[in-house]
């Protein structure tokens, strides 16, 4: 089973929600494309969130410093986003996928 946890806007609560839900569904986590990443992802952040389980949280696709939409954090650092190297991840138990948010403008 896969889950999306997706949200409009940066700090609406996705990567509260993801990690609630990979708790509780024992699942993996996987978020594809990670911007504003200065400080902490949000994969370090559910990892932090959950009790010590068997979890896995599947690396980024891309990671981009501005929290902001990924094509306008692409497009800021000069990189291309190519949609064929975004592959979901291979497990055997639930994932929980959690989208980009941000908004457009900075």
């Amino acid at each position: 089973m896969r889950y999306i946890v997706a949200g409009i806007g940066t700090e609406v609560g996705k990567t509260v929600v993801s990690a609630i839900l990979t708790q509780a569904l024992n699942a993996d986590y996987w978020k594809p494309i990670q911007a504003g990443c200065c400080e902490a992802t949000d994969s370090m952040i559910v990892q932090d969130l959950i009790r010590p389980i068997d979890v896995v949280c599947h690396p980024e696709a891309y990671q981009f410093l501005e929290p902001v939409s990924p094509h306008l954090a692409a497009q800021l650092e000069g990189i291309e986003i190519n949609p064929e190297s975004i592959r979901l991840p291979q497990t055997e138990k639930p994932l929980v996928i959690e989208m980009a948010g941000g908004s457009y403008l900075l």
